[in-house]
């Protein structure tokens, strides 16, 4: 969950806007094997998940931001 979440931050600072190919791309790259059927779109939908039913505290998602 964190790693998701994560990603989505740092290409949002990368870039200053959210695209979800660049993320799914980046994710991709280190998870070669990891949930082979999940799209670009899955992988947006999954962050959106997270954040929405408050899979992970502010202090946490505070964190992800800083790192």
């Amino acid at each position: 969950m964190k790693e998701v979440v994560w990603f989505f931050t740092y290409i949002k600072e990368m870039t200053l806007r959210e695209n979800y190919k660049e993320v799914y791309k980046l994710w991709r790259e280190r998870n070669l094997v990891a949930r082979i059927n999940l799209d670009p779109k899955a992988l947006l939908n999954q962050k959106n998940y997270i954040l929405k039913a408050q899979r992970l505290t502010v202090v946490e998602i505070d964190e992800i931001k800083k790192y």
